[in-house]
């Protein structure tokens, strides 16, 4: 019996990806299709290659699913997310496109925008963008806080001129329980974005699912959320490679520990020190980048995050974490960051990991 029966996905991100053009980005979701996986999902950060710049370079060349994960509202005007997403799905030939939103990471997007009301601003975004590419006409005054922090027309109306071509599945992406409510009660599935290992090593991560389950079925009975694992891996031959290039990323997303309010003894779970967490914290606060940031994330922090090294090792971490992905009800796991060389990464995982993962009993 197959370890997990889902699908399988890939994440492009392209803040620790910044060697690709978007070309090469083109090219490697063509080797991601032709090798068996089913989705892409391509992040969104300030300084880097545009998130729908991407997806739509991609749809015009490959036949894959695609999706946000994440989206930050506070980085796009909802009326041009709406024309864009709408314009993006005349190439993706009927496919879904799943749209994952979230407020953003607590290291990078509050060093370029103030995260004003963030439930407001996922939830009335994700409201809007429904609305719109569904082909009604909506109010701006309907959304009181796009509506100011955007400078919308009060008496303004907006309605798409042309119909999009495909669905839109929404998705949260956020981890605390209010974001997990609001997942609950207005997407129609959630990702567990770049927190799997954390959250399922500290135990918290049936709690967190069930959360979001408890808010959807308050609002129908019937509801069932559609759930997407991001379980971060860096696979290389080259196993120094592996383990560096995973440092950027960890540098911010561990800081959602201490928003979680991480107690001592999931600290301890962890083997990581809450004043290193700290330290990290802190340089962003001093207008640290991510790579300056990075060079205090050692190699322990690095295995709390991600499934890391050559791919035996790697292999073997993630046969356990899948397990317990599709013991947890997962839908899909999608391979996220991937490793340094982005072509070997998905070559090894395609030649080495999925194979294992097909054969492995659960």
């Amino acid at each position: 019996m197959a370890i997990f029966n889902g699908e399988l996905g890939l994440q492009f991100v392209t803040h620790l990806a910044n060697q690709y053009t978007v070309r090469d980005l083109v090219r490697l979701a063509h080797l991601a299709a032709d090798n068996g996986f089913q989705q892409i999902w391509v992040n969104d950060n300030i300084r880097y290659r545009s998130q729908i710049v991407v997806l739509t370079a991609i749809a015009s060349q490959v036949p894959i699913r695609l999706g946000t994960a994440i989206m930050v509202p506070y980085f796009h005007n909802p009326l041009d997310v709406a024309d864009s997403l709408g314009a993006l799905s005349e190439l993706c030939e009927d496919r879904e496109i799943s749209v994952g939103i979230a407020r953003g990471d607590l290291g990078q997007s509050p060093q370029h925008v103030q995260p004003l009301r963030p439930v407001a601003m996922v939830s009335e975004t994700v409201q809007l963008l429904r609305q719109a590419l569904s082909g009604q006409e909506l109010k701006y005054a309907d959304y009181p806080f796009l509506q100011q922090f955007y400078h919308l027309n009060p008496s303004g109306k907006f309605r798409l001129a042309f119909k999009p071509r495909s669905s839109f599945k929404f998705y949260g992406g956020g981890n605390g329980p209010q974001a997990l409510r609001i997942c609950g009660r207005i997407m129609d599935g959630l990702i567990s974005s770049g927190t799997y290992i954390p959250m399922l090593k500290a135990g918290r991560l049936s709690g967190m699912l069930a959360t979001a389950d408890h808010a959807a079925q308050e609002i129908d009975p019937a509801k069932r959320l559609r759930k997407v694992c991001e379980l971060n891996v860096s696979i290389c031959s080259d196993r120094n490679k592996a383990i560096e290039f995973p440092k950027r990323q960890v540098a911010h997303s561990i800081l959602q520990w201490e928003a979680l309010g991480f107690t001592a003894e999931e600290y301890g779970k962890m083997g990581v020190t809450r004043e290193q967490v700290l330290n990290l914290k802190r340089a962003f606060e001093a207008g640290a980048t991510v790579e300056e940031a990075s060079e205090l994330v050692t190699e322990h922090m690095v295995k709390t995050y991600y499934a890391a090294g050559r791919p035996e090792e790697v292999r073997d971490q993630i046969i356990e974490l899948v397990g317990a992905a599709g013991r947890l009800g997962y839908d899909q796991v999608a391979f996220a960051k991937l490793g340094p060389d982005y072509e070997e990464s998905i070559k090894l995982l395609a030649g080495q990991v999925m194979p294992a993962l097909s054969r492995h009993a659960g």
